[in-house]
């Protein structure tokens, strides 16, 4: 079915202007002349990619069409018609979420070619979504845990480097290329790195092959290189009989590395023979065996700040880091809060015969509040703990919610104002309290850390403004970004992109931003 474009403009002149203009391009023009019969229109056409809509009308204008299309046509693009010096009205609309403004009188090459890069935004927004649900159904049928099914809950921009990457890999493996790179991802703990994998197996030629999955840290260096590579009989004290080792069990599939920062330096050495090579031994052995296995690795940790002390082997950083894939943590995608929160709760109130009657408000502010350190495996673990002792009738009140008193995110205005929502003090070390070095170190870096995916977020992926505004030079802001392996790209706009200078489209005067961005993709 193709996307069709919805016209919206009480004047009769103006409406078969653009109507006859489109059409002669090729496109499936539908026209209203109010915003009632828009929304019927919207409604029958089965998929609308496109609404163009004049801000001044009478009864319903131009801002309850874009308020009533975000509510029930959210993925179609929303063009707006203003008059001339409407230019206050023309930002209003922007920052409603319109994605162009034309003013009048318009050139229709513009409004042509407007339309096609809101038709393409459209498509790869059609395209991820299918690939998404394709994968999750692959899922399912790859001992896909509930937690795994999550990550794609998002209509966070910051997520976007996630469905692209998941894109490029699927695309690749169709290709049929002879090797399937490595891939790397990146998080903290409980944003759903193992569900990422899985997505990444599912999706490849391996997917019907063994997924095997083993966390490093669970094991010393001994046992792990036996974990991994097997023994011989005999090959050390308890070892009663031969053993087959991951590499062998995963055999024509996937090997999940968690927690891969925690690997004893020895065992980093065999490993990278083993992906070098594709071949490994037993520990007592002196067969050389083939290994046909994809690694897919995760961490909570720094690797780069590892090789630099010498606690990770830089050439394994590299051989494992050919595709790296970074999920943000949940309380930098506040938006995605209460959609997850309600999908969790809805299948934990059913799997317990309970109807789940929504949150209040009051509720909703406070998960939103609350700093979600577990991510989104603490967020799911909280909604059926709720689910499970929930006895009332409606929505879920905040009494029944009863979120941890530690949880709230500090208020300090500084932190506030970023959007960041841990405290340096909710979270002391294992043996007590940190010192005052300890925490400087520790919170400084996850300051830094949550400034720059916060300023990313805000100027979508636009290194030139984020380091106007942070008061940095861009070359030290792009040094920040490095440090913390950070990639702008992934939060850009599909055609948001920098000119040669590196001042991109969306750092100009919002009057002229959207003008200047078509011509550059033209």
């Amino acid at each position: 079915m193709r996307a069709k474009i919805v016209i919206v403009d009480d004047e009769e002149s103006i409406r078969n202007l653009l109507k006859g203009r489109l059409e002669r391009e090729g496109f499936e023009v539908i026209v209203a002349a109010d915003v009632t019969s828009a929304e019927t229109a919207i409604r029958a056409s089965g998929e609308t990619g496109v609404v163009i809509t004049d801000l001044k009308m009478p009864g319903k204008d131009g801002f309850a069409l874009m308020s009533w299309v975000r509510d029930n046509s959210p993925q179609s693009r929303i063009i707006v018609i203003t008059g001339h010096g409407e230019k206050t009205a023309a930002v209003q609309a922007l920052r409603g979420g319109a994605a162009d403004y034309l003013e009048k009188p318009f050139d229709l090459d513009e409004l042509t070619h407007s339309v096609r890069r809101c038709l393409k935004e459209y498509g790869l927004e059609k395209d991820n979504r299918d690939l998404v649900s394709r994968l999750e159904a692959r899922v399912e049928r790859v001992e896909g845990k509930t937690e795994d099914q999550t990550w794609y809950v998002s209509k966070d921009r910051s997520m976007n480097q996630v469905n692209e990457w998941l894109s490029v890999l699927r695309r690749e493996s169709m290709r049929g290329d002879a090797e399937e790179p490595s891939v790397l991802i990146l998080g903290e703990s409980g944003t759903g790195k193992e569900g990422i994998a899985r997505m990444v197996h599912a999706g490849s030629r391996r997917g019907k092959g063994p997924w095997v999955a083993v966390n490093c840290a669970n094991f010393n260096e001994q046992l792990l290189e036996s974990e991994l590579f097997g023994h011989e009989k005999g090959a050390f004290t308890g070892a009663n009989s031969l053993k087959r080792g991951l590499f062998e069990i995963a055999k024509g599939g996937t090997l999940f590395l968690d927690e891969m920062g925690e690997m004893d330096v020895k065992i980093q050495a065999k490993l990278l023979r083993v992906l070098q090579e594709k071949i490994f031994r037993r520990v007592g052995g002196t067969a050389d065996l083939n290994s046909d296995v994809r690694v897919v690795a995760a961490t909570n940790v720094d690797l780069q700040s590892r090789v630099t002390s010498g606690k990770f082997r830089d050439d394994l950083y590299h051989r494992l880091s050919r595709v790296v894939v970074e999920i943000p943590a949940l309380r930098t995608r506040t938006i995605d809060l209460i959609p997850m929160a309600t999908q969790f709760a809805e299948r934990s109130f059913r799997s317990r015969g309970k109807t789940f009657m929504g949150f209040t408000p009051e509720a909703e502010d406070s998960i939103r509040a609350y700093a979600w350190p577990g991510n989104v495996r603490e967020l799911l673990n909280f909604i059926e703990r709720t689910a499970l002792i929930y006895q009332g009738e409606g929505p879920v009140s905040p009494k029944q919610l009863a979120l941890p008193a530690a949880g709230p995110a500090p208020t300090a205005t500084g932190i506030t104002k970023l959007g960041l929502v841990t405290s340096p003090f909710s979270s002391p070390s294992d043996n007590g309290v940190d010192g005052y070095m300890e925490l400087k170190k520790k919170w400084g870096d996850s300051f830094e850390r949550e400034y720059l995916l916060s300023s990313l977020n805000r100027h979508d992926g636009n290194v030139s403004a984020a380091a106007r505004e942070a008061k940095l030079d861009r070359s030290n802001f792009l040094r920040l970004l490095r440090r913390h392996q950070l990639k702008a790209a992934g939060y850009r706009k599909v055609d948001g992109t920098e000119d040669q200078t590196g001042e991109g489209s969306n750092v100009q005067s919002i009057e002229t931003a959207v003008v200047n961005s078509d011509k550059k993709v033209a």
